[in-house]
């Protein structure tokens, strides 16, 4: 430094009470004071006559690090305006003595200098004052996480963890939650993970562990918490990973909010769903049974008359009982008592209209298409009788007592939330009871037909060109 009135001015640079350093406007270091020295655990001999960056370079983990940028920039509007530049606070690592960088935030402020006096208004050198925030920062991000926490619960115990030494820091709150009387000496966490429940242990503790390695994580943990006297208590967490502002290392702080109470009415809830999902699965059973008794006494009447026609509408009647019974068959097996797998529904309703109607079309076989789609119990119902209908129709119209032939049963979404039915069949006949299914008619299977498509809140498609089609479109 130069001299005044014989007063050795870097006596005074080196007694500043800021951390300071003086480089060129290509940021080469030409000098730093002792407290910038001793902030940056450097000696100044480290740093003189090399560029900034060269002295503290970039941290390679942080792929967003720019501040040799930012710092020739402010350094260049200096040098152009010959005023001091404040640059924006920034962070930027600071390699230690063991070669890892420490976490370290600055607030800096540049100053012209104009050393040559024959260019007094040249700005030769810029005076760096840095100021270190870290722990200001780091700080108030805990802070700051700490009030992200307790916002996430109510009735809750709050926790600072420590993953390096284990230490555990809490509210009395917490001490209860795990049931450690008051006053009872608990020392590290290691005391509280071992009174988490031996299935949750392992989920639990790798959680922690995820959210410990990485700055800014959050926390989720959903345990239970034994008791030594074998009480349970349900416990939710959620936290957030910091920086430690004075160790620099990670630190958890987070929120456990007691959940018992809620797990035990989710509980009581799951088991008056059993049930009444037992309860209707017992009725729907019952139902099976005495409809299946009613097919049981319409065949024996079918049997025992003499007349054909009453025996055929018997038979009929029967069919039709024996669909809607499939169906309460179907409820009974399945976990869903207010759904039906219509796909599974359909082969067994494909095997009772086999073994119906098989004597009326001995070479026709009834053949399924039918996309696995799930409906609920009325649509079910509905769509049931429908088949039976439109199968019988063709196994009564489409062929003869010797024909052989397919009737196929198939069902499929058609593009948004439409579902056709279609049933057709292979037979030659051009009966005109089959080709009058849109007008009125006294058939009692046409009036059926007509009345399941408008249950279903569908309309009715009929073809009769190369056998007979007729397809039911309706929302599902």
């Amino acid at each position: 430094m130069d001299e005044v009135s014989g007063i050795d001015l870097g006596i005074f640079f080196d007694a500043a009470p800021t951390a300071q350093m003086v480089f060129t406007p290509d940021l080469r270091i030409v000098a730093a004071n002792q407290r910038y020295c001793a902030m940056l655990g450097r000696q100044p001999e480290e740093l003189i006559g090399n560029r900034v960056f060269e002295a503290f370079p970039a941290n390679p983990d942080d792929p967003n690090s720019d501040a040799e940028a930012e710092l020739q920039a402010s350094t260049d509007a200096v040098v152009a305006t010959g005023e001091a530049q404040e640059m924006p606070l920034r962070q930027h690592d600071v390699q230690e003595a063991d070669g890892r960088y420490g976490t370290r935030y600055w607030r800096i402020l540049n100053s012209p200098v104009f050393a040559d006096a024959s260019e007094p208004e040249r700005v030769t050198h810029v005076i760096h004052t840095a100021e270190d925030v870290t722990r200001s920062i780091l700080g108030e991000r805990a802070d700051a996480a700490k009030r992200r926490a307790a916002m996430r619960g109510a009735e809750l115990s709050y926790f600072e963890f420590d993953p390096a030494s284990g230490r555990l820091t809490r509210s009395p709150q917490l001490d209860a939650l795990f049931g450690f009387e008051p006053g009872e000496t608990v020392t590290t966490a290691q005391e509280f993970f071992d009174r988490i429940h031996p299935d949750d242990h392992g989920a639990t503790i790798a959680e922690i562990e995820r959210a410990g390695r990485t700055i800014g994580s959050d926390l989720h943990l959903d345990y239970r918490i034994m008791h030594p006297d074998g009480t349970v208590r349900w416990a939710i967490g959620h936290g957030e990973s910091v920086r430690d502002p004075d160790t620099q290392h990670v630190r958890i702080v987070g929120i456990v909010l007691d959940a018992t109470s809620i797990r035990e009415r989710e509980e009581s809830l799951r088991e008056a769903v059993g049930a009444r999902d037992l309860l209707i699965a017992e009725v729907n059973h019952r139902v099976k049974n005495s409809l299946q008794m009613v097919t049981s006494i319409l065949n024996l009447e079918a049997s025992a008359t003499e007349d054909a026609a009453a025996r055929a509408s018997l038979k009929a009647a029967t069919t039709r009982v024996n669909a809607v019974a499939a169906i309460h068959a179907s409820l009974y097996e399945d976990e869903d008592v207010s759904s039906v797998q219509i796909d599974r529904y359909m082969e067994r309703l494909k095997e009772h209209l086999d073994a119906s109607l098989s004597s009326e079309g001995r070479g026709v076989k009834i053949a399924l298409d039918v996309e696995p789609i799930r409906l609920p119990t009325d649509k079910a119902i509905t769509l049931s009788l429908a088949v039976n209908e439109l199968v019988t129709n063709s196994f009564k119209h489409a062929f003869g007592n010797e024909d052989e032939g397919a009737v196929t049963i198939s069902l499929r979404r058609s593009g948004g939330d439409t579902i056709v039915l279609e049933v057709a069949d292979d037979g030659t006949s051009s009966s005109t009871d089959r080709l009058e299914i849109k007008s009125p008619s006294s058939g009692l299977g046409q009036r059926l037909i007509k009345g399941m498509a408008s249950q279903l809140g569908g309309t009715i498609e009929v073809e009769g060109k190369n056998g007979w089609r007729t397809r039911i479109y309706f929302p599902e």
